[in-house]
């Protein structure tokens, strides 16, 4: 099994990060080994990368649970217990659209907001990689990759413009 090692470089403008990425990809590095620290929000289209996105399903799932909710307090109710009052039916739709809404949206909200932090990788209690520069505009490329690359991604990221190359070490946050 080949041993990882871990190298970041600072940057201090987006578009030779960006070229860097692309070197890293053409040297076999995986876009899930590549992460970017950055005190500026860039989107994954200013960065060149795909956008890994599970947020969608997330949010998709939520809101079908919590209709599926609503939708077993409606008419679940009734099937386990039904009384039937003045011939009415045994459910109306005004309240039960109320119903509905209320608990898509609630499932909806509640697992965007737990899958934001699964994505985040909160809460965290183990060091992570982190350099201080960061808070002063610079751009931080950290990549984990076979250890026998090591010259060729030092190199690659010194000729695309980082300012420093070096190997991270892990801080509390």
């Amino acid at each position: 099994m080949p041993i990882k090692m871990t190298l970041t470089g600072l940057f201090t403008e987006v578009a030779p990060l960006t070229d860097a990425l692309e070197g890293l990809r053409t040297l076999g590095i995986r876009e899930e080994d590549m992460s970017i620290m950055q005190g500026v929000p860039h989107t994954a289209k200013m960065l060149g990368r795909p956008k890994l996105s599970e947020f969608p399903w997330i949010s998709v799932i939520g809101a079908l649970t919590g209709a599926f909710t609503a939708w077993l307090l409606t008419y679940g109710t009734v099937w386990l217990y039904p009384i039937r009052v003045g011939g009415r039916p045994y459910t109306g739709n005004p309240p039960t659209f109320v119903l509905f809404f209320e608990l898509t949206m609630l499932g909806l909200l509640v697992s965007t907001f737990l899958g934001f932090l699964w994505k985040c990788g909160f809460p965290s209690t183990r060091p992570q990689h982190y350099d201080p520069l960061i808070n002063y505009g610079r751009i931080a490329l950290v990549c984990d990759f076979d250890m026998r690359l090591e010259p060729q991604v030092r190199t690659l990221l010194a000729d695309k413009g980082a300012e420093r190359v070096y190997e991270p070490e892990r801080r509390p946050l």
